[in-house]
């Protein structure tokens, strides 16, 4: 794949893909001549990429279109490059949706046959203890808490951060999924996370990209479920919640976290990337500084309550963060930078709540992971969910039993 053209899901372009995380192709060999490029460039895009005016407002569809519009099969090149595609996807387990008819001619024809047993998705392995660095591709880990700087007990009067404590809400792993329409509320697949998705209570960040849906899983202690369940709705309201005296300052401000409305969650949850390994470039964009999410990008929350699974299977409940990235002008250009170094990277992606009073200090991350590596050509289709669609249709019975706010 290294040395293989730039593959983005809808289109291809030799080291161009705009926004899209994929891998560009490696530099060649030294004293091999590369061979002249025939095709030249149309002139109108060569122009939207560098002399777009920042004035232009487009629309996620557009952007989503832009991103992964329809795949030119004229060339040579764009044929064995869709060649390409079709042999990384060797793991997937669904047909792809847009290779259906208008009329929805497979899946009726699969529903004919009756239904078929969900399959669990491949979820992305552990990085082995002990291994370098930088040895595994499409591995996570948990990262040492200690590597992300808090605000301290002072930082109200002094601004000094301090090593964070143990992690609110433990790591359970990471999925990647390759589709043209990401959709909300991902938590309903049943196939997710290997199908144990909802064994334990689950907080789910949905990164929605251009191509796909990237996923972190995290697990919620039963000692945040009362608040959570408060905030969300669900069950007896009137009842006491437990007291936080003997909490942490973190844990106050996880308890207020859950408790608040969406406005007030994105003013308070903020991400903190750090770059552990990885060129200089993108090192210089992704800062390492603590940024507020809501402020830079549409955030939908869903929360499903606990409930009943066939057999009797006891489901327990998730909430779900989608951060719509591509809405997002300042992650569009993080992107259009990291994707050519996906390979090679090793980041921590942390979230914290942050600390506005005394009593919420010092702060504690909420969650945090380590991805090591990453290859979007080697990954899955996102699975159908049970409505039979790639998308996610939530009807009004449904919603009644799931709170989505945005």
């Amino acid at each position: 794949y290294r040395s293989a053209p730039t593959v983005r899901i809808g289109r291809v372009e030799e080291g161009v893909v705009g926004n899209d995380m994929l891998p560009a192709p490696s530099p060649p060999k030294r004293g091999v001549v590369p061979s002249p490029q025939k095709e030249n460039v149309p002139q109108d895009r060569e122009e939207g990429r560098a002399g777009a005016s920042p004035e232009r407002r487009l629309s996620r569809r557009s952007m989503m279109e832009k991103s992964t519009g329809m795949l030119d099969l004229k060339g040579d090149r764009n044929r064995r490059s869709l060649h390409l595609i079709q042999a990384s996807m060797r793991n997937m387990k669904t047909d792809v949706p847009a290779m259906e008819d208008e009329e929805g001619g497979g899946r009726a024809a699969a529903a004919e046959e009756g239904k078929t047993p969900i399959a669990a998705a491949t979820t992305f392995a552990r990085f082995p203890d002990g291994a370098k660095i930088g040895s595994h591709l499409n591995c996570w880990s948990s990262p040492p808490s200690t590597n992300f700087q808090v605000r301290g007990p002072n930082y109200l009067k002094d601004k000094k951060k301090v090593p964070s404590d143990d992690y609110l809400f433990p790591c359970r792993g990471c999925d990647l999924f390759l589709t043209d329409n990401p959709p909300t509320n991902v938590g309903r697949n049943p196939s997710i996370l290997e199908g144990r998705l909802r064994d334990v209570p689950t907080f789910v960040v949905n990164y929605r990209l251009p191509w796909g849906v990237f996923l972190s899983y995290h697990e919620i202690p039963d000692r945040f479920l009362p608040f959570l369940r408060r905030g969300e709705g669900y069950g007896d309201t009137s009842a006491p919640l437990p007291p936080t005296s003997g909490m942490t300052a973190g844990e106050r401000a996880m308890c207020n976290f859950l408790l608040a409305d969406a406005d007030e969650k994105n003013e308070a949850w903020k991400i903190v990337p750090i770059v552990v390994e990885g060129p200089w470039v993108v090192k210089r964009v992704t800062g390492g500084k603590p940024a507020i999410v809501g402020t830079k990008m549409p955030i939908t929350y869903v929360y499903q309550p606990p409930g009943t699974g066939e057999g009797g299977r006891r489901l327990c409940e998730y909430l779900e963060a989608d951060l719509d990235i591509v809405s997002s002008a300042a992650a569009r250009n993080i992107l259009a930078v990291v994707r050519s170094y996906t390979q090679v990277l090793t980041i921590d992606l942390g979230f914290v709540v942050q600390g506005n009073s005394g009593e919420e200090l010092p702060e504690r991350m909420m969650l945090g992971l380590r991805l090591h590596g990453l290859d979007p050509l080697t990954a899955e289709l996102l699975p159908e969910f049970e409505d039979g669609d790639g998308a996610v249709v939530i009807s009004e019975s449904e919603y009644d039993s799931g709170n989505e706010t945005e």
